[in-house]
């Protein structure tokens, strides 16, 4: 059994949508979730875990990445894989504390 959500992302733009309200009073957190997840299962997952209601899911595939390193052995080049990751926008009312586990 495949886990939906493997955990939630702490970038600039994940954690500026996570502290603010939008114009309908909710929260949106943005999640890396599992290649073959769909909205409703995202969804679901969501709610279960943390207790809330769910509005909307959004997803996005992230394309890999190649890194560079330049070392005295010169230059070497690493591989990121691509991911899937869920923006969830929350029901107005509620809140999930992200950092309580940390």
């Amino acid at each position: 059994m495949r886990e939906t959500l493997i955990k939630p992302l702490f970038t600039e733009k994940a954690i500026a949508l996570s502290k603010k309200k939008n114009s309908r009073g909710s929260y949106t957190y943005a999640f890396k979730v599992h290649r073959e997840a769909t909205k409703p299962e995202i969804a679901q997952a969501v709610e279960e875990k943390y207790g809330v209601k769910v509005e909307e899911v959004r997803t996005a595939f992230l394309p890999a990445k190649i890194r560079h390193r330049y070392t005295r052995k010169g230059i070497q080049q690493s591989r990121l894989p691509s991911y899937k990751k869920a923006y969830v926008r929350l029901k107005p009312g509620y809140e999930i504390n992200l950092y309580e586990n940390l």
